[in-house]
């Protein structure tokens, strides 16, 4: 429940919550898959966001075709078994 005056019950919980206050099951697994699946797609698109290269002056830098150069993200990742 919240204590402050700021903090706020959000809509989506109140059903839920009344749902068990009654003894009634409910599946959460669905919505917890759902949630980090959102939270890992969010995760990676601000991660892997291509960019393009500007100057100091704003003005976007131009390759040889008349393309904006832009900056390719290349995430690596160590893994515990790469040793």
């Amino acid at each position: 429940m919240p204590i402050l005056f700021h903090e706020v019950i959000v809509a989506d919980v109140v059903y839920p919550t009344v749902l068990l206050v009654f003894d009634r099951n409910i599946a959460l697994l669905l919505a917890m898959v759902r949630c980090i699946q959102s939270g890992l797609w969010v995760l990676t698109k601000t991660f892997c966001k291509v960019e393009a290269l500007i100057d100091d002056e704003g003005n976007v830098f131009i390759d040889q075709n008349g393309d904006p150069e832009v900056k390719v993200p290349n995430p690596r990742v160590e893994l515990p078994y790469t040793y």
